[in-house]
C-alpha cells in the first residue's frame, strides 16, 4: 500500500500542505467504500466538481458533468454507485500544495451496471485518470478529473489511439504559458482543439465553463484578466495531460493562483478543467 493513500491525520499537524494532503486522502479512501453518505462527509458544503465525460476526440461537458451544490454531488455519487465501484485506488504522481492535491491515478473499478453503453456488471477493469482535488475547511472543495480513454473502450479492450508524447505536451504546455502571458489570444487558440470544453472555478469570482475554441479562449481571457505578469510553479508532462499551476501578480495587488488539468489529444489542448484563488 503506498503511504500516498493512507490517512494519516498528524499530517494536519504539520501545516496547510498536510492538512490538503489529509482532506484528500480522507475521501479517497471514503470513496473506496462505496458508501454515499461516508463520501459525502468529506467532501465541503460550498463545491465544484469537473468530471467531463471523456470520449475518443477529447472531453465533453454535458449535463450533470459541473456541478456546484452539495444535492448535485450527492447524486452524482448515488447515479455512480449503479455503474460501478472504486475498488482501490493507486498513486502514478501525486502532489501536496498548502490548497490542493494533485494525483495521478490507476484506479481498479467493479461494474455494477451500465458504464457507457457496456454491461459492466461484475467486471473489474483499471482507469487511468488525472485529478485535482482543492482542499477546504470543512472537506474537498472539489473533484475536478479527466481519464485518459473513454471507460467504454477500456471495458470492451479497444485499442487505443496512437500515443502522444510527453516532450511534445510540455512543448505545448510552453508555448500556452508564454501565450497567455503575453495576452496574444490568438496564439492561445492555436493551441486548442476546436472542441476544446473549459470548467474552472475561481474564488471568489465563481465558475467559468465553455464549450469549444473561442468560447474557450474567452474565457481563459476572463480569467487572466488584470494579471501583470504569469508564471508556473507546477508542471507535470505526460503523454496524455499537462498539469500546471499557474501564479499571477494582479496590476491592483495581490495574486492569482490557478491548478489547471490540460487535456492533450492530437497535439492539441482538448480540455482545460481547474480551480483557482
Amino acid at each position: 500500500m503506498s503511504l500516498t493513500t493512507i490517512v494519516q491525520e498528524w499530517l494536519r499537524g504539520i501545516g496547510p500542505r498536510g492538512e490538503s494532503a489529509a482532506t484528500a486522502r480522507r475521501h479517497i479512501l471514503a470513496e473506496t467504500t462505496a458508501d454515499v453518505d461516508a463520501i459525502c462527509a468529506t467532501v465541503s458544503g460550498d463545491v465544484f466538481f469537473a468530471v467531463p465525460s471523456r470520449t475518443r476526440s477529447g472531453h465533453e461537458l454535458g449535463p450533470g458533468t459541473v456541478l456546484t451544490r452539495a444535492d448535485e454531488v450527492r447524486t452524482y455519487y448515488e447515479g455512480r454507485a449503479g455503474s460501478y465501484v472504486v475498488r482501490s485506488s493507486a498513486q502514478l504522481t501525486s502532489i501536496a500544495t498548502d490548497w490542493y492535491v494533485f494525483n495521478e491515478t490507476a484506479a481498479t473499478l467493479l461494474g455494477t451496471g451500465m458504464v457507457d453503453g457496456v454491461d459492466a456488471s461484475g467486471r473489474e477493469w483499471v482507469v487511468q485518470s488525472a485529478v485535482l482535488f482543492p482542499g477546504s475547511d470543512d472537506g474537498i472543495a472539489g473533484e475536478i478529473c479527466i481519464t485518459r480513454r473513454p471507460m467504454g473502450d477500456v471495458i470492451r479492450g479497444t485499442p487505443a489511439g496512437g500515443a502522444g508524447s510527453a516532450v511534445v505536451a510540455g512543448a505545448l504546455l510552453d508555448r500556452l504559458a508564454e501565450a497567455v502571458r503575453t495576452a496574444d489570444w490568438d496564439a492561445v487558440g492555436a493551441e486548442l482543439s476546436p472542441s476544446h470544453a473549459l470548467a474552472v472555478r475561481v474564488d471568489p469570482g465563481g465558475a467559468h465553463t465553455a464549450s469549444g475554441r473561442e468560447a474557450s479562449v474567452s474565457a481563459l481571457t476572463a480569467l487572466f484578466d488584470g494579471v501583470a505578469d504569469v508564471g508556473v510553479l507546477v508542471r507535470v508532462a505526460t503523454e496524455w495531460y499537462v498539469f500546471a499551476e499557474y501564479v499571477a501578480p494582479l496590476t491592483g495587488g495581490g495574486w492569482r493562483r490557478l491548478a489547471v488539468i490540460h487535456a492533450v489529444d492530437d497535439g492539441h489542448i482538448s480540455g482545460s478543467f481547474g480551480y483557482g484563488r
